[in-house]
């Protein structure tokens, strides 16, 4: 028999791991510390969210999302969709939220800042707080800690705003986000797409910004409506 041999040029070798460009995960820490300097802003967001069916067909679900933030210690939340209508406030001393469809609320005493309290609804009971990822941005439990693979796609236009284009990889996801030109680095468009589904679902948010909000003291707290019910948060249980 004839031994086959195979030119070193035709072997197989392990796929390269995604390229990491340094400029682009530069754009990402640049952007976070911006949004963590920023006194107070508030943003509306418009997401569109995909569901897989069991026949592999796609629903897709919109979201409409406005939170207003002051540093360091007061967040307001307002979340509509087709099936819900919630409103998440934070202090600084108590967390509520209310159900406005059922009217019923909660309110639980709460830690002074946004990391502990973004610890707190995670570990305590299984939430996330709406758009989290605003306050993660470059912190080492955000991007771009987590990335595999980060490239600069280019020149991008958002709803007339002058951005610039980037693509990030992770384990499970992969992501693009649309950061603004110039000395206001905000994030104006990101699209999420999920690895672990074969459908590859993917969560598209659209950003407003505004960074001059008009509010007082009373926004972030709660004053029920008329009849609510006052409900307990359940806490995780762990066996």
């Amino acid at each position: 028999s004839l031994a086959v041999l195979v030119p070193a040029a035709q072997a197989q070798t392990p796929a390269a791991a995604p390229a990491i460009d340094q400029n682009a995960i530069a754009a990402l820490t640049r952007m976070g510390t911006y949004l963590r300097s920023l006194k107070a802003y508030q943003i509306d967001v418009a997401i569109t969210d995909e569901d897989v069916l069991d026949d592999g067909q796609k629903i897709q679900s919109a979201t409409h999302t406005n939170l207003l933030a002051r540093m360091p210690n007061g967040i307001r939340v307002e979340r509509s969709n087709d099936r819900l209508e919630r409103l998440y406030l934070w202090d600084g001393k108590n967390a509520s939220i209310l159900a406005r469809r059922m009217n019923y609320y909660a309110t639980v005493p709460a830690p002074a800042t946004i990391s502990e309290l973004i610890d707190v609804l995670d570990e305590q009971y299984g939430m996330d707080l709406p758009l989290v990822d605003l306050f993660l941005w470059g912190t080492p439990e955000g991007t771009p800690a987590k990335s595999k693979g980060a490239m600069v796609v280019g020149p991008s236009v958002v709803a007339g705003t002058t951005c610039d284009q980037y693509a990030f990889r992770q384990d499970e996801v992969d992501y693009q986000i649309w950061i603004q030109k110039g000395d206001f680095p905000l994030p104006r468009r990101i699209v999420i797409t999920t690895k672990t589904d074969e459908a590859r679902p993917q969560h598209t948010a659209a950003y407003n910004w505004n960074l001059a909000p008009s509010f007082n003291d009373a926004a972030f707290v709660l004053d029920p409506p008329t009849g609510a019910l006052r409900v307990e948060l359940a806490k995780i249980t762990v066996k």
